[in-house]
């Protein structure tokens, strides 16, 4: 299934809250954003922050560029925030930058997306994703994913 600009925010809420076991997340820019109402990207933060309370495992990598980088400062407040409700979190850039962006639920489905968690990804930039249910495309994400994260070290 193809999904464009805001309907991103659905689907992604939609498949966070069916997903049962494990979420693994992988994004390039995750903002947090405090008192914002629905319809914002603060519906992703909200639905990835209730997982782990359900008993969901969720992990995410966030891109890292340098202590001092705008971008980087976003994610570790974001990370922070997460790490909060029980999310494992890893930020780096394994010599490459993390500019990936894909989600994984229960293993037997996938988002490969263009969009950053942010309210202009989801609001206001021309942005695309597609939705995976093939066991080899989703079991691929995943392999992706534990290699990126067998990379980065846990302490940020």
């Amino acid at each position: 299934m193809v999904f464009l600009e805001h309907e991103y925010l659905g689907v992604v809420c939609e498949a966070i809250k069916k997903t049962q076991t494990r979420i693994l997340v992988c994004v390039y820019e995750w903002s947090w954003y405090q008192g914002q109402r629905a319809g914002t990207a603060q519906d992703i933060n909200r639905a990835v922050a209730a997982a782990p309370q359900r008993g969901v495992s969720v992990r995410a990598i966030l891109h890292h560029e340098s202590m001092k980088a705008h971008l980087s400062r976003i994610n570790r407040h974001t990370a922070t925030k997460l790490e909060r409700y029980g999310v494992d979190v890893r930020m780096g850039n394994t010599m490459k930058i993390i500019h990936a962006k894909f989600w994984v639920f229960d293993f037997n489905s996938a988002i490969v997306c263009t969009h950053n968690i942010s309210n202009r990804a989801v609001k206001s930039n021309a942005e695309v994703g597609v939705l995976l249910t093939n066991p080899e495309d989703v079991a691929a994400l995943h392999q992706y994913f534990e290699g990126l994260w067998g990379k980065l070290d846990p302490q940020r």
